[in-house]
């Protein structure tokens, strides 16, 4: 729809569009055949929704929706990053972080004593000394062990 009829439209629907400029409507309307369709059918909606108003409802003035859409426009749109600008969620995410990180970390050193070996058997030691190739330094422990 063509911008001649978008500002328009509302007080044409309502009748009480100027002379002049319903002149110019119904000029545009006779020349585009998509502007003419689409008016068409917002009037049989209109109509539609007229008939679910009940008895004795007031109208809105016609330029009520016109007003609403310029009110609507001069708000500013909130963007993704408007939520991390608040000082407050800021506060609230570090304090969760630090809390995860918290619990994540003794988690971890909890399991890591539980499973730490005791290397004072002989596997253990056995096992520390499997990968050296000195096999008389291996024996020299193995014979100053005391259990």
């Amino acid at each position: 729809m063509h911008a001649v009829i978008i500002d328009d439209l509302e007080e044409y629907l309502s009748g009480q569009l100027p002379p002049r400029a319903l002149d110019r409507f119904q000029a545009h309307l006779e020349i585009c055949s998509e502007c003419r369709r689409d008016v068409d059918e917002i009037r049989e909606c209109s109509g539609l929704l007229r008939s679910l108003k009940p008895a004795g409802a007031m109208d809105p003035p016609p330029s009520f929706v016109a007003q609403l859409m310029q009110t609507v426009a001069e708000q500013p749109t909130p963007s993704f990053w408007s939520v991390f600008g608040d000082f407050a969620f800021g506060r609230r995410v570090v304090f969760a972080s630090l809390l995860t990180l918290a619990v994540l970390g003794t988690v971890l050193v909890s399991r890591e004593q539980a499973y730490a070996p005791n290397p004072t058997t002989p596997e253990a030691v056995m096992a520390d000394a499997a990968g050296s190739p000195n096999a008389d330094q291996m024996l020299a422990t193995l014979a100053n062990y005391e259990p």
